[in-house]
């Protein structure tokens, strides 16, 4: 798209001196979908010189080519008009994120032909890229409120048409975008039903009717399977306290769209970073356990100092920033590979500087909230009594009363068995008084209700530890908060962790296969000898046309699945679906996605919404 649509670019040196520079125009969902996956460096890469929101006062470029990539509203396409007969650019390369309506379509030709512009638009395109990817394997389509429009007992039928009919669109983009039709598999009932039989007679009807299809041909390509769940299928990985760097800093931090926002104090001011795919620490550590993170900063951060030192002793200068002023008259091959090495080494300080201080953050939250208690009282919360949760209620040190919510949530939503009545007054008086919202409880005791009737409430297996306790761990770990704290103080780089973490290597989170991996795994690897947890799940498979009875094929293996949660999804599920990637050295694919990406905070939030809707 930003190389005018034109299939045979390539993004090497030597066409750089052949791009057409441009201006990119987009309105606030097309800057959600490119800010996510492009920074602006990468803009300017591809050619784009200015980018602005189609909403904004814009001035005239007379020369320029502009590149549009907007929602197809009517409003949208009235404000191209506008530009168009303002005369701004100097043609105009208009992209839709999706499929624009025929309506508006037309008005757009109307207008134009009725303000003599239509020769100045060189291209009109629908993209498909109405969803929003935040890493290779995560997608959201930018719904937050999908999860109370779709439970909301008060919504009426138009918004629950609306928000399906966009998931639809949505998942559709998705699949062009993959380039093959998957087999859909769904549970029965409820909208992941709804979703699956509407998505099925778009693909189907793409198939059969549309002039350009957008799927490749190959027969032999083994399909993936598109695996729709809803999300009150399983609340508790919404609302769980976790470990891994991404999880925690979702929780803790604000991140959206790939930047790690870290409000502002008195004395420092608010900050925010971008994490990429170049982000070397954070393609590694992203899923590991926060101890690991805290144990890999200093590991690299010691690499970092022994590769500056090489240079700069190379050089014969005292520290990096001087590298620059050394004498050129002596240039031998030493200092030029010290000049060319130079780049990668600033960056690299500059990503490990980013996660220090990321960590710092997450570390003083951790402290502050005692996240770590709460981690550790989840883990085995089906073997929690009344006493542990009412002192962990009452703690007067544990200052968040989300965080007491959330626990007693995950505790209420993983007993199998009914609390008695005098317990429960006893934990919804601790709650109120520590401060809670108590309408999530109210919202989640009706779900309850229904939820006893499916038979997905299993208590989780009791997990394997290595020999260890768990509280070995956060010993460990209470000293790597006042190691990184002491760190800092020392001035950045300064000081060691000397094997700080020693011995916490082997006391990782216990693995715990949550209820959609579960269902996952049973899909794409069908249990021979016993019944599957999806045996009862419908079928649909878009090529085959509806009236050809084509055996179900349950006990098919795939090595491929789009795994999308109606409802919110967050990092915690996410990160569980790829280690059966990695289980029995299988090269499986899973690709996760859902309506958003949603932090425990917001989750609990749209719960308290639900409650007070429901009452």
């Amino acid at each position: 798209m930003l190389h005018l649509n034109s299939p045979d670019h390539n993004t090497n040196a030597e066409q750089s001196e052949n791009i057409v520079w441009k201006v990119l125009i987009f309105d606030k969902f097309g800057q959600d979908v490119i800010s996510s996956i492009m920074r602006v460096n990468d803009l300017r890469e591809n050619g784009v010189t200015v980018h602005m929101l189609l909403s904004q006062e814009r001035a005239a470029l007379a020369d320029v080519p502009a590149v549009y990539f907007v929602e197809p509203t009517l409003e949208n396409v009235k404000k191209i008009c506008e530009d168009l007969n303002r005369n701004l650019y100097d043609s105009y390369y208009v992209n839709f994120c999706s499929t624009i309506p025929r309506p508006i379509l037309e008005e757009f030709a109307t207008n134009t032909i009725t303000d003599n512009t239509s020769d100045m638009v060189n291209q009109v395109f629908d993209q498909y890229l109405n969803f929003i990817c935040t890493n290779p394997n995560v997608f959201s389509l930018n719904q937050p409120q999908a999860f109370i429009n779709l439970n909301n007992p008060t919504a009426p039928e138009s918004l629950i048409d609306e928000t399906i009919d966009k998931t639809v669109n949505g998942l559709f983009s998705v699949i062009v975008t993959m380039g093959v039709i998957p087999i859909i598999r769904c549970p029965r009932g409820n909208a992941a039903e709804m979703i699956a039989n509407k998505l099925d007679s778009k693909l189907r009807d793409h198939v059969m009717n549309s002039r350009t299809n957008l799927f490749s041909e190959s027969n032999n390509l083994q399909r993936p399977v598109l695996i729709l769940l809803d999300r009150s299928m399983d609340l508790t990985p919404m609302l769980s306290h976790s470990w891994t760097y991404e999880a925690l800093i979702h929780d803790v931090l604000a991140m959206k769209l790939n930047r790690i926002t870290i409000e502002g104090t008195e004395t420092e001011k608010k900050k925010s970073y971008d994490v990429d795919n170049k982000d070397f620490f954070w393609l590694k550590n992203a899923s590991s356990p926060f101890p690991q993170v805290a144990e890999d900063i200093d590991i690299e951060l010691n690499k970092y100092k022994r590769d500056a030192a090489e240079i700069t002793g190379m050089s014969g200068v005292s520290s990096l920033e001087d590298v620059g002023q050394i004498d050129m008259s002596s240039n031998t091959k030493l200092l030029k590979s010290a000049i060319t090495a130079l780049p990668e080494l600033t960056a690299r300080k500059a990503t490990l500087d980013m996660h220090m201080n990321v960590a710092t953050c997450l570390l003083n939250a951790i402290k502050d909230r005692q996240l770590d208690g709460f981690f550790q009282i989840e883990e085995s919360i089906t073997r929690q009594n009344k006493t542990t949760l009412l002192e962990t209620f009452n703690d007067m040190e544990k200052k968040n009363p989300q965080d007491k919510m959330r626990l007693f949530l995950i505790y209420y939503l993983s007993t199998v068995e009914e609390i008695p009545k005098d317990d429960m007054d006893a934990y919804e008086k601790a709650l109120e008084q520590a401060g809670c919202d108590m309408e999530p409880l109210n919202y989640i005791k009706k779900v309850r209700a229904l939820m006893r009737m499916t038979s997905m409430i299993s208590s989780p297996s009791q997990p394997q530890t290595g020999g260890f306790s768990q509280n070995d761990l956060f010993r460990g770990f209470s000293s790597i908060g006042n190691k990184l704290s002491d760190r800092l103080k020392e001035g950045g780089l300064g000081g060691g962790f000397e094997n700080l973490l020693s011995g916490v290597k082997n006391l990782l989170p216990t693995r715990k296969e949550l209820v959609v991996s579960k269902i996952v795994s049973d899909i794409m690897n069908p249990p021979p000898n016993e019944a599957s947890k999806a045996s009862d799940y419908l079928y649909f498979d878009p090529k085959v046309s509806k009236n050809s009875r084509s055996p179900r094929q349950h006990k098919v293996a795939f090595q491929e699945a789009i795994v999308f949660v109606v409802g919110g999804g967050n990092y915690v599920e996410y990160q569980n679906l790829q280690e059966l990637t990695t289980q029995n050295n299988s090269k499986k694919k899973i690709t996760y996605g859902s309506t958003d990406i949603l932090s425990p905070l917001e989750f609990l939030n749209q719960l308290a919404v639900l409650g007070r809707e429901s009452s």
